[in-house]
């Protein structure tokens, strides 16, 4: 057991750290802010979508409330509505590098979606 522990241990006495001016330069690129800019307007996109997204499902839910069924053209609207959202989703979390729409292109509602 004592062979074990021994293994696990780790010198980092002969690690490489990155030196300040590596540091610097990483720190101070121009892209990465310029992204945190970017996430920022897109999380008040999203913000501003939740609103939206609330007022599709009202609509939805009016719509079912007097015809007992649901309305083909809003659920199209809501399922490129959602895409949309997932796109601002996966561009904050760095799943993706490309920006959504205006950026990109419209995300597109299909009926296999469903």
């Amino acid at each position: 057991m004592a062979d074990t522990e021994e293994e696990k241990i780790i010198d980092v006495g002969n690690e490489e750290f990155i030196d300040s001016e590596e540091w610097k330069d990483n720190f101070l690129k121009q892209g990465k802010w310029l992204r945190l800019l970017f996430m920022v307007a897109f999380s008040f996109v999203y913000y501003v979508a939740m609103t939206v997204l609330w007022i599709i499902v009202f609509l939805q839910f009016l719509f079912v409330l007097f015809t007992d069924k649901r309305s083909e053209n809003v659920s199209k609207i809501s399922i490129g509505f959602r895409n949309y959202m997932v796109q601002i989703l996966d561009y904050l979390n760095y799943q993706t590098g490309d920006k959504p729409f205006p950026f990109s292109d419209f995300p597109k509602s299909t009926e296999e979606e469903k």
